[in-house]
Parts: C-alpha cells; structure tokens; sequence
C-alpha cells in the first residue's frame, strides 16, 4: 500500500503555484533550461507560473503573444503580468494604454494569472482614490493583486482605507518579503542596487479574498536565507490547510540563483506539509538540464 502511495504521490502536479520573476535568463542557458523548443516552453516544464515584469515598461505586440500561447499550450501555467508604468507610475494614469495592454494579453486566456499592480511609495492611503480608478478599469474576470510600498498602508489607518477597495473589487494583496535581502552582507554589489528596487516593509501574511501572492527576495549569499525559506514552507502549508490559492514568487538580486532557491523552497515546503500529514504541495519536476549532485 506505502508504494501506491508513493508513487501516486510522485505523480501530483504542484498544488500550488510557484515561479520565478522571469522565464529567460542568460545564466540559466544550459544550467537549468534549454532553448528547445523555446526558453519559455523550457520554463514551463518545471514551473506553472512566471512574473511577466517586461510589461511594466513595454506592451507585447500581437505577435508575440500568439508566439507565447503556442508554447504553452497544453501546459497548466500562468503569467502574472505587471501593468505598465504609465497607468501606476503617472499622475494621470493612462487608460488608453491601460486598454490596450489589456486587448494585447487576452488572447491568453487560461495562461493568464492574476494582474500585478506595483504602486510606488509615494502611493499612499490619501491616494486611495487613485488605486480604485485603476480598479475601475480592469475587466471582471481579471484577478489583479495590489503591492503597495508606503509605509502608511501598514498600519491601521492605511489598512482601513485599502481594505474596502480590496473587498470591494475582489482583488488580493502582494506580500513583499525583503527581510533576507537585508539580512545578509549589505555591501554586495547586487544587494546595493537592489534595495532601491525592493524596499524594506512590514511583512503582512493575512490573505484578502482567498489568494496569497507572495514575493520573496532572497539574498545571494547569506546564512539567513535558510531560515526565511523554513518560515514560509511553514506558513504555506497553514494556507493549504485552509484551502488558500496560493503564488509563491522566488526573487533574488541576482537571478543566477533564483532556480536553486526555488528548489530549495519547495523541499523545505515538502518536509513543512508532511509534518501536518499533507499531500498537497505535489511534485516539482526536475530542471530539463540535468543537475550536478554535491556530496558535503
């Protein structure tokens, strides 16, 4: 019976969605993934979802969308797009881009994930008005998850303002965990650059509307980020025990290693779910390019 179940068990796609910021990368060529039959078909085989981050500066032609499609076809797999700067970074967002950027992606369908909306610090909760405006614009049957960065949003007094829009859209809120990028050797170089890019907030668990998205940033070298990787496999497995959806997102300064950390989090999420009895994180499969074992 212990070997039905284990190779039943062996068998179980991800329970969970879980990705990188990016699906092409230089350094990953040839270490993790191939270029056959594309670096995003590549990707896909080992995870079921990606940020789409280069939307934040440029809407993808028609084209490459219908490129994108055709190679995720058949796969269980989501794009999380970030929408463009123009419509979070501006003053007076632009809708006319908003719209198109949403016509360009829809022919995604099933591939499509929740919408990132990235609010820049000075987005605070007397801008709150601002946040709903975006809202407005998104069609129904589009989730969309909100990162905010103003110290404000908080504490109590920004969360009674962004909580009612949250309810009253459906929508869900980003959880940003930078506390390793700031834990270990702050003088790295891609740790100096890379704390202009993903500031140091409170880090806020509670799940609006029955989805987490979490973003964690993890240092390139430290001590630490073991720790931090324990903590949420711990915390992911109390969201699967209330049937929480969840996206787990794994940052790094340097995205070289954001694939080892992805492993890493999910053996860790392995060992978390099957102290509670679990079975529901299922099976990361292995990286297409063929990984040295290390023997300590």
């Amino acid at each position: 019976m212990d070997k039905v179940i284990n190779k039943k068990a062996q068998n179980k796609p991800l329970g969970y969605r879980l990705g990188l910021p990016a699906w092409a990368f230089s350094g990953w060529k040839n270490k993790y993934f191939t270029d056959s039959p594309s670096a995003l078909a590549s990707y896909a085989s080992v995870f079921n979802m990606v940020e789409g981050n280069t939307t934040f500066y440029q809407t993808p032609s028609p084209d490459k969308v219908q490129y994108w499609k055709d190679q995720l076809e058949g796969k269980d797999f989501q794009i999380c797009f970030k929408l463009p700067q123009s419509v979070t970074h501006n003053a007076l967002p632009n809708f006319a881009e908003l719209s198109e950027f949403i016509r360009r992606i829809s022919p995604l369908q099933s591939h499509l994930g929740p919408l990132l909306l990235v609010f820049p610090a000075s987005v605070g909760p007397k801008n709150i008005d601002f946040i709903e405006r975006i809202l407005q614009k998104l069609p129904a049957d589009f989730k969309s998850v909100i990162e905010v960065r103003h110290q404000a949003f908080f504490d109590e007094t920004g969360l009674n303002a962004l909580n009612p829009i949250l309810n009253q859209y459906g929508a869900h809120r980003v959880v940003l965990d930078s506390r390793p990028l700031y834990r270990g050797d702050q003088q790295h170089p891609d740790v100096v650059q890379a704390k202009h890019e993903k500031p140091k907030v409170p880090v806020l668990p509670k799940v609006y509307n029955g989805l987490a998205f979490v973003r964690l940033v993890m240092h390139p070298h430290s001590d630490d980020n073991g720790l931090f990787i324990r903590q949420w496999a711990k915390m992911l497995s109390e969201y699967f025990a209330h049937d929480i959806k969840v996206y787990f997102s794994l940052h790094c300064p340097n995205n070289l290693y954001c694939p080892s950390f992805a492993k890493q989090f999910h053996q860790a999420l392995l060992e978390s779910c099957a102290q509670t009895n679990q079975n529901k994180a299922g099976v990361l499969p292995e990286f297409p390019v063929p990984q040295q074992s290390t023997l300590l």
